[in-house]
């Protein structure tokens, strides 16, 4: 991260640095950026089942900025009024969108605001910006993207079942917490050996910068 974005960011580290770079504004003004992120873009489901409107988008906006901006890939103009980065979304038409800031002046605490999404041929962005910026990327070692069954899985079930209970059915949680960390382990034994059969059953998901696989067990 450079030190231009550094000296930007608000002081509250309990934000993503999405929140911490600029003025996203309250949930009404939130919505309406996301809904026209979604109309822009090709289509998907961004709203999770019991979710609030766009809450899929939002994270996922999150996500990207955070690692756009730990690599450098959020630019700026010259005089710093304005900032981009790339969404790393398509239109339908296969253009670049771009999630583009402009200086804030209505508050002390945030240097940016969020200006809107624009794609990259249109007319404002090329306007102030010479070049898109590029899509950030996960996977610098593309081995990274294959879960290796064969080393060593530590099964850490306390995290779960003390964790995470309420991911639990009522009827499993009444069968109590003995029950539930013998079945979770038998579950996790037959999905490794699942996986030495098909590498594929793993799917990578990059957090905390770092790689993750998820499985369904």
């Amino acid at each position: 991260m450079n030190e231009k974005l550094k000296k930007m960011l608000t002081s509250d580290e309990t934000s993503t640095l999405l929140f911490r770079f600029a003025y996203i504004g309250k949930k009404e003004e939130q919505i309406k950026y996301l809904a026209e992120l979604a109309n822009l873009a090709e289509k998907e489901i961004w709203t999770s089942p019991d979710g609030k409107d766009y809450d899929i988008l939002l994270n996922y906006l999150q996500y990207t900025f955070d690692k756009a901006a730990k690599d450098d890939l959020v630019y700026f103009t010259p005089n710093d009024d304005y900032a981009a980065f790339n969404t790393g979304l398509l239109t339908e038409n296969g253009e670049d969108i771009i999630c583009m800031f402009n200086k804030f002046t209505g508050s002390q605490k945030f240097a940016m605001h969020l200006y809107g999404f624009k794609k990259e041929s249109d007319y404002e962005f090329l306007n102030n910006f010479a070049e898109t910026p590029p899509v950030v990327t996960y996977f610098d070692n593309p081995e990274k993207i294959y879960f290796d069954p064969n080393k060593k899985v530590v099964k850490n079930l306390d995290h779960i079942l003390q964790d995470h209970t309420d991911r639990f059915s009522d009827e499993l949680k009444n069968k109590g917490k003995l029950y539930i960390s013998a079945l979770l382990s038998s579950a996790l034994d037959l999905t490794l050996k699942r996986c030495k059969r098909n590498y594929r059953i793993a799917v990578p998901q990059y957090y905390n910068d770092e790689i993750t696989y998820l499985l369904l067990i």
